[in-house]
């Protein structure tokens, strides 16, 4: 039986995470995510699939991420009928996640048909050829790294629709962690932790044929060890391939103490000048994590009690969601619920879920703090308060997670003096502040870390747990080479980077 996996996201970028494993005739899809960052790097979303969605037996995802999960209506949509294999809480927050965009992506259309009425109706006339005007090679990647960087609220035509995120949900299976699921003659995947956000899985998939098998591990994001809320990644250290996340192969965070500390220091300083806080965060994993860390300031008086807005309908129900899975969380946090705290609730927290409530933040009395998604300004209602407090010196855009290449978040973050928003220039007088500490990805020695426990297996082939060869996925350019270099060179195993759409034939 061969055994191949064909490279179609995460290379050559972060996002965008799929990944096609092919043994004889059975078709296993790993990850489904969109392609996040500038408009042009967006619209790859709307290319056809590189196979027949209704050939695929079985989908898995590793954890409820957009850039993991975020095209998975739409490959239903395109015919597939398979079951869809995720943790119990992936399940859950892969339901609000798929709601959510497809809202807003209907918001969007719907915004861009008001502001352009005359070509709308010549666009619905051209749109069955769109998908095929998407241009899809190789080379991409490098293309769009040099696509100007710009935040949009509006897009032409939604990828998909509620009904297909409810006909995306039927096909939900939830699997356990540690326990092998069987997906095919042949064929099993085990989900171990990975301590990214609740629900985030490391797959080890098993291939048999005859007596003879083949395991692939897919990292997935690996998470930080000793953070707030969920357990450290598991280690595993038997594989005959390994495909690792490199997001941040080449740097290193700063300690979390480190983190707290810097956090508390803009927001007393916003606290001074009666400002605004604009954290732009992710609304699963990112936003439990801060609101944790908030009220853990503010319980040891270190920063004052100014009023906190979570502006995202999708952050208010991720939090539910954590709420009702303390079977993920490490024993800290375990903890604190058992002495009748709860550290996902900051004291006069004020989540916003209807519009008109998040436009109207910016009348709100300040000094203020406000958390809206998305976490690298690639959409979503932290656009509109970019509007309105970029220019303002008064206030702090504080920055908590990795920002993309071509993202408007990298642009702003790496100096830039004006922002490009539904084609305005916005002057950008704020405060910009970036804190590493926060990030939910496992930095490069972390990753050194977890990646050594397959060359610490000691053994020379994939039976003592050492890999044939490793494939760094998940990573800008720069952060990939980095990290593939020090697999060889420190590891001993051999690294390769994927080309995107590039088949590997693995036996």
């Amino acid at each position: 039986m061969s055994v191949s996996i064909q490279f179609l996201g995460a290379v050559g970028t972060v996002t965008g995470s799929q990944f096609l494993v092919t043994a004889g005739e059975r078709r296993v899809v790993v990850d489904c995510g969109m392609f996040q960052g500038a408009p042009e790097e967006v619209s790859r979303n709307r290319m056809p699939f590189a196979y027949d969605p209704k050939s695929v037996d079985a989908l898995l995802l590793t954890h409820a991420h957009l850039d993991h999960c975020g095209r998975v209506p739409a490959l239903v949509k395109a015919g597939f009928r398979g079951p869809i294999h995720a943790t119990a809480g992936t399940v859950d927050l892969t339901e609000i996640v798929l709601r959510d965009a497809a809202k807003l992506q209907e918001e969007a259309e719907n915004r861009w048909r008001r502001k352009h009425p005359d070509e709308a109706a010549a666009h619905d006339a051209e749109l069955a050829s769109e998908e095929a005007a998407v241009e899809d090679d190789a080379q991409m990647p490098a293309k769009l790294r040099s696509a100007p960087a710009e935040g949009m609220t509006m897009t032409r035509t939604a990828l998909y629709s509620i009904a297909d995120v409810e006909q995306t949900i039927t096909q939900f299976s939830p699997v356990d962690y540690d326990t092998p699921v069987a997906l095919l003659d042949g064929v099993t995947a085990t989900f171990r932790d990975a301590g990214h956000i609740l629900g985030s899985a490391i797959i080890v998939l098993r291939l048999a044929d005859g007596g003879r098998d083949t395991t692939i591990v897919f990292s997935g994001d690996l998470g930080r060890c000793d953070t707030p809320i969920l357990r450290d990644p598991t280690p595993v250290s038997h594989a005959d391939f390994v495909l690792v996340e490199s997001t941040y192969g080449n740097r290193e965070h700063a300690p979390h103490d480190q983190a707290i500390e810097e956090l508390a220091k803009a927001i007393n300083e916003v606290a001074t000048d009666r400002g605004v806080l604009l954290v732009p965060s992710f609304a699963v994993g990112r936003t439990q994590e801060l609101v944790w860390v908030l009220d853990e300031l503010y319980r040891d008086q270190r920063i004052p009690r100014l009023p906190l807005y979570l502006d995202s309908p999708m952050a208010s129900r991720a939090s539910d969601v954590y709420l009702r899975h303390p079977e993920d969380y490490d024993e800290e946090t375990a903890a604190l619920l058992r002495s009748g705290d709860s550290p996902l609730i900051y004291p006069g927290e004020t989540y916003t879920n209807e519009v008109d409530q998040s436009k109207g933040i910016r009348t709100q009395p300040r000094p203020l703090m406000l958390v809206a998604s998305s976490g690298m300004l690639t959409g979503g209602r932290i656009m509109h308060h970019l509007k309105d407090f970029l220019p303002d010196p008064a206030c702090t855009l504080l920055f908590i997670g990795y920002q993309g290449e071509g993202t408007l978040g990298r642009h702003i973050q790496t100096g830039a003096k004006a922002a490009r928003i539904d084609g305005e220039e916005f002057q950008i007088r704020c405060r910009v502040r970036v804190i590493s500490g926060f990030s939910a990805h496992a930095d490069e020695h972390e990753l050194d870390d977890w990646l050594g426990n397959f060359a610490r297996a000691g053994g020379t082939d994939a039976a003592d747990g050492r890999p044939k060869r490793v494939f760094v996925v998940h990573g800008d350019p720069d952060a990939a080479k980095a990290f593939a270099a020090r697999i060889q060179s420190e590891l001993h195993l051999e690294a390769q980077l994927p080309a995107y759409l590039e088949t590997v034939q693995l036996r």
